[in-house]
């Protein structure tokens, strides 16, 4: 059952934009500051916090209709 959690994971993930997927790896993976991350992808501060909610929300709806609770 991990296994196959795992895959609908993996392919919602890569199923997201480029952005999203770096950005969720910066900022959830990799964890550095947010200046650190607005630099890396060029966008403000004040942007990564929403982008990121965005970007999760997409992953969920993603994996929901896939049948991912």
């Amino acid at each position: 059952l991990d296994l196959d959690r795992d895959h609908r994971l993996w392919r919602a993930f890569s199923a997201l934009s480029e952005r999203c997927q770096v950005l969720l790896q910066l900022v959830v993976v990799v964890a550095p500051p947010y200046a650190e991350v607005a630099e890396t992808l060029g966008i403000p501060v004040g942007s990564i916090g929403p982008t990121r909610a965005r970007c999760l929300d997409r992953l969920r709806r993603l994996l929901a209709a896939d049948g991912v609770t």
